[in-house]
Protein backbone atom coordinates (compact mmCIF):
# COMPACT_ATOMS: atom_id res chain seq x y z
CA UNK A 1 0.00 0.00 0.00
CA UNK A 2 1.05 3.14 -1.35
CA UNK A 3 0.82 6.12 1.22
CA UNK A 4 1.40 10.09 0.49
CA UNK A 5 0.08 11.18 3.75
CA UNK A 6 1.48 10.27 6.76
CA UNK A 7 -1.21 8.67 8.93
CA UNK A 8 -0.86 7.55 12.65
CA UNK A 9 -3.09 4.33 11.88
CA UNK A 10 -0.41 2.76 9.48
CA UNK A 11 2.88 3.22 11.92
CA UNK A 12 3.50 0.66 14.02
CA UNK A 13 5.96 3.10 16.04
CA UNK A 14 2.85 4.92 17.08
CA UNK A 15 1.21 1.98 18.01
CA UNK A 16 3.41 1.19 20.13
CA UNK A 17 3.20 4.30 21.83
CA UNK A 18 -0.84 4.18 21.81
CA UNK A 19 -0.69 0.31 23.10
CA UNK A 20 2.13 1.74 26.48
CA UNK A 21 -0.90 4.33 26.75
CA UNK A 22 -3.81 2.29 27.10
CA UNK A 23 -1.35 0.30 29.37
CA UNK A 24 -0.43 3.40 31.76
CA UNK A 25 -4.00 4.32 31.37
CA UNK A 26 -5.97 0.78 32.08
CA UNK A 27 -3.55 -0.86 33.90
CA UNK A 28 -3.28 -3.97 31.60
CA UNK A 29 -1.28 -6.32 33.87
CA UNK A 30 -3.48 -8.94 33.18
CA UNK A 31 -3.92 -11.22 30.00
CA UNK A 32 -5.88 -9.72 27.75
CA UNK A 33 -7.18 -10.31 24.34
CA UNK A 34 -5.39 -8.84 21.43
CA UNK A 35 -8.51 -8.03 19.78
CA UNK A 36 -9.68 -6.34 22.77
CA UNK A 37 -6.48 -4.07 23.00
CA UNK A 38 -6.82 -3.56 19.02
CA UNK A 39 -10.37 -1.78 19.78
CA UNK A 40 -9.00 0.24 22.35
CA UNK A 41 -6.14 1.37 20.36
CA UNK A 42 -8.92 2.12 17.77
CA UNK A 43 -10.93 4.25 19.65
CA UNK A 44 -7.76 5.93 21.39
CA UNK A 45 -6.44 7.21 17.49
CA UNK A 46 -10.18 7.86 16.56
CA UNK A 47 -12.10 9.21 19.59
CA UNK A 48 -14.52 10.56 17.13
CA UNK A 49 -15.59 7.01 15.96
CA UNK A 50 -16.75 5.90 19.50
CA UNK A 51 -20.21 7.60 18.80
CA UNK A 52 -21.11 5.35 17.06
CA UNK A 53 -20.55 2.15 19.29
CA UNK A 54 -24.18 0.56 20.70
CA UNK A 55 -23.51 1.50 24.39
CA UNK A 56 -25.54 -0.19 27.91
CA UNK A 57 -28.13 2.42 28.87
CA UNK A 58 -25.94 4.38 31.71
CA UNK A 59 -23.41 4.91 29.14
CA UNK A 60 -24.98 6.98 26.58
CA UNK A 61 -23.02 9.74 27.70
CA UNK A 62 -20.01 8.77 26.19
CA UNK A 63 -21.13 9.94 23.02
CA UNK A 64 -20.96 13.20 24.22
CA UNK A 65 -17.36 13.37 25.41
CA UNK A 66 -16.57 11.07 22.12
CA UNK A 67 -18.24 13.97 20.10
CA UNK A 68 -15.60 16.73 21.54
CA UNK A 69 -12.71 15.08 19.42
CA UNK A 70 -14.32 15.67 16.95
CA UNK A 71 -11.42 18.09 15.94
CA UNK A 72 -9.32 15.59 15.65
CA UNK A 73 -10.93 14.14 12.25
CA UNK A 74 -8.60 13.52 10.05
CA UNK A 75 -8.69 16.26 7.05
CA UNK A 76 -9.34 14.32 4.01
CA UNK A 77 -12.25 11.34 3.77
CA UNK A 78 -11.46 7.91 5.39
CA UNK A 79 -13.47 5.05 4.87
CA UNK A 80 -15.89 3.03 7.18
CA UNK A 81 -14.55 2.03 10.63
CA UNK A 82 -14.34 -1.53 9.99
CA UNK A 83 -12.37 -1.51 7.05
CA UNK A 84 -9.89 1.51 8.72
CA UNK A 85 -9.87 -1.02 11.62
CA UNK A 86 -8.80 -3.82 9.25
CA UNK A 87 -6.07 -2.21 7.58
CA UNK A 88 -4.66 -0.89 10.77
CA UNK A 89 -4.46 -4.74 12.27
CA UNK A 90 -0.21 -5.84 10.11
CA UNK A 91 0.47 -2.58 11.98
CA UNK A 92 -0.55 -3.65 15.50
CA UNK A 93 0.75 -6.86 15.10
CA UNK A 94 3.66 -5.24 14.43
CA UNK A 95 4.14 -3.22 17.33
CA UNK A 96 3.10 -5.66 19.79
CA UNK A 97 5.69 -8.05 18.19
CA UNK A 98 8.32 -5.39 18.72
CA UNK A 99 7.04 -5.46 22.58
CA UNK A 100 7.43 -9.24 22.50
CA UNK A 101 10.68 -8.97 21.38
CA UNK A 102 11.85 -5.75 23.81
CA UNK A 103 10.66 -7.69 26.75
CA UNK A 104 7.02 -5.68 27.47
CA UNK A 105 4.77 -7.99 26.65
CA UNK A 106 4.72 -11.99 27.41
CA UNK A 107 5.97 -13.93 24.68
CA UNK A 108 3.65 -17.28 26.02
CA UNK A 109 0.52 -14.78 26.19
CA UNK A 110 1.09 -13.26 22.57
CA UNK A 111 1.87 -17.30 21.34
CA UNK A 112 -1.80 -17.74 21.73
CA UNK A 113 -3.20 -14.01 20.50
CA UNK A 114 -3.23 -12.77 24.33
CA UNK A 115 -1.19 -9.68 25.79
CA UNK A 116 -0.21 -9.25 29.05
CA UNK A 117 2.61 -6.68 30.24
CA UNK A 118 5.71 -7.73 31.92
CA UNK A 119 6.58 -6.13 35.06
CA UNK A 120 9.23 -4.12 33.34
CA UNK A 121 9.42 -0.56 33.52
CA UNK A 122 8.80 1.36 30.60
CA UNK A 123 11.72 4.09 30.06
CA UNK A 124 10.79 7.44 31.98
CA UNK A 125 10.99 9.39 28.77
CA UNK A 126 8.80 7.29 27.12
CA UNK A 127 6.36 6.57 30.07
CA UNK A 128 6.21 10.54 30.84
CA UNK A 129 5.26 11.50 27.48
CA UNK A 130 2.47 8.51 27.39
CA UNK A 131 1.33 9.81 30.63
CA UNK A 132 1.22 13.48 29.39
CA UNK A 133 -0.84 12.32 26.34
CA UNK A 134 -3.25 10.71 28.71
CA UNK A 135 -3.48 13.84 30.92
CA UNK A 136 -4.72 15.55 27.95
CA UNK A 137 -7.74 13.15 27.05
CA UNK A 138 -8.28 12.37 30.60
CA UNK A 139 -12.36 12.00 30.24
CA UNK A 140 -11.88 9.37 27.04
CA UNK A 141 -8.99 7.11 28.47
CA UNK A 142 -11.44 6.69 31.46
CA UNK A 143 -14.03 5.77 28.92
CA UNK A 144 -11.64 3.21 27.44
CA UNK A 145 -10.74 2.11 30.77
CA UNK A 146 -14.51 0.79 31.91
CA UNK A 147 -14.89 -0.25 28.15
CA UNK A 148 -12.33 -2.48 28.96
CA UNK A 149 -13.14 -3.90 32.03
CA UNK A 150 -17.32 -3.31 31.94
CA UNK A 151 -17.99 -4.95 27.84
CA UNK A 152 -17.18 -8.79 27.20
CA UNK A 153 -15.20 -8.89 23.90
CA UNK A 154 -17.26 -11.61 22.34
CA UNK A 155 -20.91 -12.69 22.08
CA UNK A 156 -24.15 -11.13 21.20
CA UNK A 157 -24.07 -7.46 22.82
CA UNK A 158 -20.05 -7.82 23.29
CA UNK A 159 -17.57 -5.32 22.27
CA UNK A 160 -17.36 -6.63 18.82
CA UNK A 161 -21.00 -6.98 18.26
CA UNK A 162 -21.56 -3.14 19.74
CA UNK A 163 -19.16 -1.83 17.50
CA UNK A 164 -18.83 -3.71 14.38
CA UNK A 165 -15.33 -4.14 13.89
CA UNK A 166 -14.92 -7.78 14.38
CA UNK A 167 -17.11 -10.44 13.54
CA UNK A 168 -18.68 -12.14 16.80
CA UNK A 169 -20.74 -14.79 15.26
CA UNK A 170 -18.27 -17.57 15.26
CA UNK A 171 -17.11 -16.66 19.05
CA UNK A 172 -17.43 -19.89 21.40
CA UNK A 173 -19.28 -18.74 24.33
Amino acid sequence: MTQFTYNEAFDPYHAVFRFARLHLACDISARMPFEMLRILDFYLLFPFRLQGMRFLEHDTGWRKISKNYEKRTPYGAMPEDNVVFLRMEPFQRAAAASLVHSGYLEGAAWNVEEVKFTPEELPLDFSSRCLAANEEMADFTNILCQIKSRYPLGGRDGLKDRTNLLEFRYDSI
